[in-house]
């Protein structure tokens, strides 16, 4: 059987490939192999966020500054497509929100930014810490894509994550559908790493929940 990348490869080389013809069965027996994985690592888990029954949301404005988003999809586990901006947390009716401005970095060097800036935000945050933050739909240019790179992707997703006390780093769980190069839902995880600046990137940027979730050096 095809990988999932074998796949979209295909797809974009020939639109009339049998692969491509199947592309939403194999993508569904693929989801459905990750979402098992993911239960078994317990991704839903917020090891370094914070989380638990003492959950306190921070007070407003208290968590903001430069901050790299680390998305890892169904698509490409273990991949992740990275983001750099300010996150920020507002008051929002009474109550801290979250907001996330930012720009998607390209997977050659981690660093150049690519593309249109995009705004996530405000959404409230929970008693108990827990967030929606869905985004609009979009294309992510093709030189940040690390599933296939040089294809744009066109996408709606959600992040659905916890913000608990001060931390330099916050993660949670993502779902959402995919319109381009594929159609069809995805999910993945997330990680929000607090730094000092675009210069001051980790190495392997942590992407999820679990301590385990880090990007591959670049070569």
């Amino acid at each position: 059987m095809l990988s999932f990348r074998s796949l979209l490869i295909a797809c974009a080389c020939s639109s009339a490939s049998v692969g491509c013809a199947d592309a939403a069965g194999r993508f569904q027996q693929f989801e459905t192999r990750r979402a098992a994985r993911d239960d078994a690592l317990g991704m839903a888990g917020a090891s370094g966020a914070g989380t638990g029954e003492d959950c306190t949301p921070p007070a407003p404005n208290v968590v903001q500054g430069p901050a790299l988003l680390a998305l890892e999809t169904s698509g490409g586990p273990g991949a992740p497509i990275l983001f750099f901006g300010v996150v920020e947390t507002p008051e929002l009716d009474g109550q801290t929100s979250v907001k996330y401005s930012y720009k998607a970095l390209d997977t050659h060097d981690r660093h150049t930014e690519v593309g249109d800036p995009l705004f996530v935000g405000p959404y409230p945050i929970a008693e108990d810490g827990t967030f929606d933050a869905p985004t609009k739909e979009a294309t992510l240019p093709g030189e940040a894509d690390a599933i296939l790179p040089g294809v744009p992707i066109v996408s709606q997703l959600t992040l659905h994550g916890t913000i608990c006390g001060v931390s330099d780093f916050y993660c949670g769980t993502v779902t959402g559908n995919v319109k381009s190069p594929f159609n069809g839902p995805t999910k993945g995880q997330f990680g929000l790493q607090l730094v000092k600046s675009l210069d001051d990137l980790p190495a392997r940027p942590r992407y999820g929940c679990p301590e385990g979730a880090l990007a591959p050096p670049l070569p």
